[in-house]
């Protein structure tokens, strides 16, 4: 008998891609918060998702996170399995008349990732992630990561570079400071899974929206500061039409929490 919480199974449920939720994630989360045009940004949200206020207004986030599952000790995961990179772009918008944010596109570096992502609604792509470094032992730089500090980010994908991102920070703020970021939460996704079916069936396996469950979210010192931000053409990607058109700024948010799961807030196939 084989076991495990997804593919593949094997005797032992040792070979699962993915294992159970919860998770444990703490890491540095890069946020970047930008104008695109309403139009472009408004053609990305599925219905019943409505657009903001403000229809305007993205973000994008590239946090490098730690994680591990919660039934498990890091020291009982392969490193591998204990990191990775990932980079979102979230449109702000409504559902029901409430605030909440569409992650229209991500990207990750570890194959679990995105499996997990789509678990989840949030369909990953793989990507390739670099990072400007510092070390104490590099001279004439400021190695910190306080003001000063001039970080750089870029996301590839087969080959071709789609995101650079930058950021300065200034000054330290307070978590009271990130209401306008605050206020889109909790994420919204959509989940879908095709018919692969021959003949058809005529509707996908699975056609919903999802929004993640998390638990003992807690903050360290935030830092905002300038940002810069573009997109550039690729294959398989569709990010021109939402090239930046005004930076806001950057921001900097160390953070932790537990993921428990998803909650289906829209079930395409209940509803025909």
């Amino acid at each position: 008998m084989t076991k495990g919480y997804s593919r593949p199974f094997a005797p032992h449920g040792s070979a699962s891609i993915v294992e159970a939720l919860p998770w444990r994630f703490a890491g540095d989360l890069l946020l970047i918060h930008f104008s695109a045009d309403p139009n472009a940004l408004s053609a990305l949200l599925p219905a019943p998702l409505e657009p903001a206020d403000n229809a305007a207004e993205a973000f994008l986030w590239s946090p490098h996170l730690r994680c591990y599952p919660a039934t498990l000790l890091p020291s009982d995961v392969g490193p591998a399995r204990t990191h990775y990179n990932v980079a979102v772009i979230g449109i702000p918008c409504k559902l029901n008349g409430q605030n909440t944010m569409y992650s229209a596109f991500q990207w990750g570096d570890k194959d679990w990732l995105v499996v997990l992502s789509w678990f989840l609604g949030a369909c990953s792509k793989m990507g390739e992630f670099h990072q400007s470094g510092t070390h104490p032992m590099l001279p004439n730089m400021n190695q910190d990561f306080s003001f000063g500090t001039h970080l750089k980010r870029s996301v590839s994908r087969q080959g071709e570079r789609l995101i650079d991102m930058s950021f300065m920070p200034s000054e330290e703020i307070e978590l009271q400071d990130m209401e306008f970021y605050l206020r889109n939460l909790p994420l919204t996704c959509e989940r879908h899974f095709p018919d692969c079916n021959v003949p058809p069936r005529g509707k996908p396996m699975i056609h919903d929206l999802t929004q993640m469950i998390m638990s003992g979210t807690e903050f360290g010192t935030i830092l905002k500061g300038g940002a810069d931000l573009s997109f550039h053409e690729a294959d398989n990607e569709e990010l021109m039409p939402i090239q930046p058109k005004e930076v806001f700024g950057g921001y900097w948010l160390p953070m932790g929490f537990m993921l428990e799961g998803v909650k289906t807030v829209y079930d395409y196939l209940e509803r025909g």
